[in-house]
């Protein structure tokens, strides 16, 4: 019954999306460019939790050169509107949560928020490479690249328009695409699996495209005190938090996990509730939750002392399974 309603209406979505990138492709929407900075937009065709946040961030770490690296992102829910510089006083519901764990890995790093992406190129700080944040939709900027992201599990490929699915616009748009980037991968891929991926792709491009192949890693949870709980309460609010429910079951007892919406805003209720369930943990206890969680929360936790003393956030990297060298020299060339 479910599918049969939002059937018709993903139709209509899908038609209005054609449309509109039709529009761009004819030139009757303009679309703007930039001579400097360089553009490298990180996108996907799938809203939420396709690996965005750990690429970029993973360029960030390991860009090559001695260029001067900006983020521009949406600030996808704040409570303001225009431009904004994330600075360390910045809260997110100011910014918003990515661009803050953002600019908490990278505090040197020019960091903005912009939901008009050619305001915020021109305001950003004078630099060599801005990294767009979830911007492949966004047609009213020319990128100088386009790397789109998809997970292994849920390809693009397999997925339908919303609401019926979670495709943004047609898996067509793949086309607009220079590189894919297959994101949490299992850590070994056979060449079958590879093979059928890239056909995948080009069933919906006019040509092949670069493929590369990513998986992810947790590191040590970091927290009040060196020494880790044995027993976890684990909490959060991503768009898939099955990876770190799983890999936190690895880390001790589990003693509860709790789920909230993608980029959930912790309410006056729940922040009492959290500190009240501090309260009364023992010493071998202890909250675990993301890192974008984590900086949702930050800016409470000095009225929230019971909470900030067994609060912990799980460390998330990006890493290649092969082929990063093959990456470095394909994005050098283009």
């Amino acid at each position: 019954m479910k599918q049969t309603i939002t059937f018709l209406p993903s139709l209509l979505f899908g038609l209005i999306t054609w449309v509109r990138n039709k529009l761009f492709d004819w030139g009757i929407l303009p679309s703007r460019s930039f001579e400097k900075p360089r553009i490298i937009v990180v996108g996907n065709l799938a809203v939420g939790g396709t690996g965005k946040s750990p690429l970029v961030a993973y360029l960030v770490k390991n860009w090559r050169g001695g260029d001067r690296l900006g983020i521009l992102s949406r600030g996808y829910g704040r409570k303001t509107k225009g431009y904004i510089e994330v600075n360390g006083q910045s809260s997110a519901e100011e910014v918003g949560d990515e661009p803050l764990a953002y600019k908490s890995l990278f505090p040197e790093l020019p960091v903005a928020v912009c939901e008009k992406r050619t305001e915020g190129v021109e305001k950003m700080p004078e630099v060599d490479v801005l990294l767009l944040d979830d911007a492949f939709q966004h047609r009213s900027l020319k990128s100088s690249l386009n790397l789109v992201c998809s997970t292994f599990e849920k390809p693009f490929y397999q997925d339908t328009l919303l609401p019926h699915g979670r495709l943004r616009e047609s898996a067509k748009g793949i086309e607009r695409a220079d590189a894919v980037i297959v994101t949490r991968c299992p850590s070994i891929l056979t060449k079958e699996q590879k093979s059928n991926f890239a056909q995948g792709v080009l069933r919906n491009s006019k040509e092949e495209k670069p493929i590369f192949y990513t998986s992810v890693r947790y590191a040590k949870p970091v927290g009040p005190r060196e020494h880790l709980p044995s027993k976890w309460a684990l909490f959060a609010g991503i768009a898939d938090p099955k990876p770190f429910f799983t890999y936190a079951s690895s880390l001790g007892q589990i003693q509860e996990e709790v789920i909230y919406g993608d980029h959930h805003r912790f309410t006056e209720v729940e922040l009492l509730e959290l500190e009240q369930q501090a309260k009364t943990m023992a010493g071998d206890e202890g909250f675990l939750t993301t890192h974008k969680d984590f900086v949702r929360l930050q800016s409470h936790l000095s009225q929230l002392p019971n909470l900030g003393n067994h609060l912990y956030y799980l460390p998330m990297e990006m890493y290649f399974i092969d082929q990063e060298e093959q990456f470095w020299d394909w994005l050098g060339k283009n």
